[in-house]
């Protein structure tokens, strides 16, 4: 029994965390929110549902719960904005490596990479007809 008690303090402890990176998330740019909030969802529900009800009901991540479930399109206007904080985050992340003389070049176009297949992935995320009747664009 205390093994079990064990393991759901813990799976708790490690789902507030996730919470509380998602919600400096919600507030920071380039520092995710909706992984962070899905990682918080798993460990919540494996400890106590009751959590993970709390976080699904909170309207501060209201806006980025929406798109867990995955039936939710994104809009144009939202797809532009997300590419170009995700490129803000990367082009500032070279630039303090740079700034700081470690410029490791490999670790430039990994991140470049990263940029390039999120791109991919954020644009084509959700498309179909039900983004063309909620996207007025």
């Amino acid at each position: 029994m205390a093994k079990s008690k064990l393991k759901r303090y813990t799976h708790a402890t490690i789902g507030l965390l996730f919470v509380i990176v998602a919600a400096v998330g919600a507030v920071l740019p380039g520092i995710p929110t909706v992984g962070p909030l899905m990682l918080a969802s798993f460990f919540l529900l494996k400890s106590s549902p009751a959590l993970e009800k709390r976080l699904v009901r909170n309207h501060f991540f209201a806006k980025y719960l929406a798109y867990i479930d995955g039936t939710t399109p994104m809009t144009n206007r939202m797809r532009i904005s997300s590419i170009l904080m995700m490129w803000l985050s990367i082009s500032i992340s070279a630039a303090v490596s740079m700034a700081a003389g470690n410029i490791k070049y490999w670790l430039i176009g990994v991140l470049v990479a990263a940029g390039l297949i999120g791109t991919i992935f954020i644009w084509r995320y959700r498309r179909g007809a039900s983004v063309a009747q909620n996207d007025p664009e």
